[in-house]
């Protein structure tokens, strides 16, 4: 029978129960799941922000103000989400099944900081447009940020999903 709020006292699994039926694998002592699914939707979810990007960029451009405004918020809200996604399902996913790799685990921490550089940076530039706002006595301004900020995004996904991704993989592999 279907349960609106979960099941019943003594309807309860035990954690092994649950992760054999559980077709995800967890990390070692943790239950950050392997989800096959995960890379796919990181990379779907960049082509959202390479989108988001590009609206971004025609609405300064074509002086369109406002929805520049409403592109760049759209766009902080998907990237908060992906970043948040990607530090508790893939980061930490992949530093407990990294403790035995040194190398790959270097990698992947220099990337985790670089990645949170890039965020801090990306997040400062979205936070001045949105208090501040564009019109033509900045919008010269904010195209110049933007390109190197679309640049530095490009460049990272890139190599996300060229050599850092490729890391991610069942909890046996490792």
């Amino acid at each position: 029978m279907f349960r609106l709020f979960g099941a019943r006292q003594g309807d309860q699994q035990s954690d092994d129960e649950v992760s054999a039926q559980d077709p995800r694998q967890y990390a070692p002592g943790t239950k950050i799941g392997f989800d096959p699914q995960l890379i796919t939707r990181f990379k779907g979810h960049h082509v959202s922000l390479l989108k988001l990007f590009g609206q971004i960029k025609q609405a300064a451009e074509t002086g369109n103000y406002p929805r520049t405004l409403e592109a760049i918020s759209t766009f902080k809200n998907v990237l908060q989400q992906h970043l948040l996604e990607e530090n508790i399902r893939f980061y930490t996913y992949l530093r407990i099944c990294l403790q035995k790799d040194a190398e790959n685990a270097r990698i992947m921490n220099a990337m985790k900081s670089e990645m949170e550089s890039i965020g801090r940076v990306v997040m400062q530039f979205i936070s001045h447009y949105l208090q501040f706002g564009i019109d033509e006595t900045n919008v010269k301004k904010f195209l110049t940020d933007l390109q190197g900020i679309g640049a530095a995004l490009e460049d990272r996904i890139r190599r996300e999903e060229t050599s850092l991704y490729t890391l991610y993989l069942p909890p046996a592999s490792y």
